[in-house]
C-alpha cells in the first residue's frame, strides 16, 4: 500500500528498537511537520466534519481540545477526512483492524494520516504525543486509561486545541457519538447485493438531548470495510 500512512506505519514498527526509542523518534517526526497549535475555548474555530455529520454538533464541527466517545470505527474514519482536506494531520492509535479501504472511502487524506496499530501499553502516552501536533487523535479501546491520565490528556487538549476521539468510555465526554439505525438497500428475493446503506448517527450530550442526522453510504460493496456488524 504505497500510502503516507503507510509510510509512517512502516517506518515507526521497523526502524526503532523499543517502544520508547519509537515514541522519541515519532515526536521528533511530528514537531517538524505539524502545524501551530489550534487554540481551544468556545471562541477557537471548530475542527471541520464531513458535511453529512455536521448536524451532530452545535457548532456543525468538533470543539477544540475536546473529548468524544465514538462507539463506531466507521464514525470515527468519517470524523477524520474534513480534517486532512483542509491540510490538517491526524493519528489513528491502537486500532489494528483500521480500515485503509474504509479511510479512502470516507475521503481520507493519506499523505496527512499517521497510524499507530500496536502502541502496546504505550496507548495513552502515544496518543498525548501525537495531541500536541495533531488535530484529532484516534484512540482505540484497548487502551487502559486511568482517572489521572484522563485528566492530565485533557489539560493537555486544551492546551493545544487538539481534538481526541475516544473508541470506547471517557468519563466527562463532550458527546456520544454513536450509529443508531442502518437500513440496507439492493438485496431482492433471491439475488442482489449490499448496494446503499443508510445511516443513522446520534450524538448524545451531557444535557442527554440526542441529536440525529441521516446519510446514504453507496457502493457498499467496493469498501467492504466500511461494513459494520454491531449498533448502539
Amino acid at each position: 500500500m504505497k500510502t503516507g500512512a503507510a509510510r509512517a506505519w512502516d517506518a515507526v514498527d521497523a526502524s526503532a528498537s523499543s517502544r520508547a526509542d519509537v515514541l522519541a523518534e515519532l515526536s521528533g517526526r511530528i514537531r517538524s511537520m505539524q502545524r501551530s497549535t489550534l487554540g481551544a475555548g468556545s471562541e477557537a474555530p471548530v475542527v471541520p466534519v464531513a458535511s453529512e455529520l455536521g448536524g451532530l454538533f452545535p457548532r456543525g464541527g468538533l470543539k477544540p481540545g475536546g473529548v468524544y466517545e465514538v462507539l463506531s470505527p466507521l464514525l470515527a474514519t468519517m470524523l477524520l477526512s474534513a480534517a486532512t482536506r483542509r491540510g490538517d494531520w491526524v493519528a489513528v492509535v491502537g486500532m489494528p483492524d483500521f480500515s485503509a479501504a474504509a479511510a479512502m472511502a470516507a475521503g481520507v487524506d493519506f499523505e496527512r494520516l499517521i497510524v499507530v496499530p500496536h502502541p502496546g501499553d504505550q496507548g495513552m502516552r502515544v496518543s498525548a504525543a501525537l495531541a500536541d501536533v495533531m488535530s484529532v487523535v484516534v484512540l482505540g479501546d484497548a487502551a487502559t486509561v486511568s482517572a489521572g491520565e484522563a485528566q492530565r490528556l485533557e489539560a493537555r487538549l486544551r492546551r493545544t486545541g487538539s481534538v481526541m476521539l475516544r473508541l470506547g468510555e471517557w468519563p466527562g465526554a463532550e458527546d456520544r457519538l454513536a450509529i443508531s439505525e442502518r437500513r440496507w438497500s439492493g438485496l431482492r428475493a433471491g439475488h442482489g447485493h449490499l448496494a446503499a446503506c443508510r445511516i443513522t448517527a446520534t450524538a448524545r450530550g451531557r444535557s442527554g438531548i440526542p441529536r440525529r442526522v441521516s446519510f446514504t453510504l453507496s457502493e457498499m460493496s467496493d469498501p467492504p470495510g466500511l461494513i459494520e456488524h454491531s449498533d448502539e
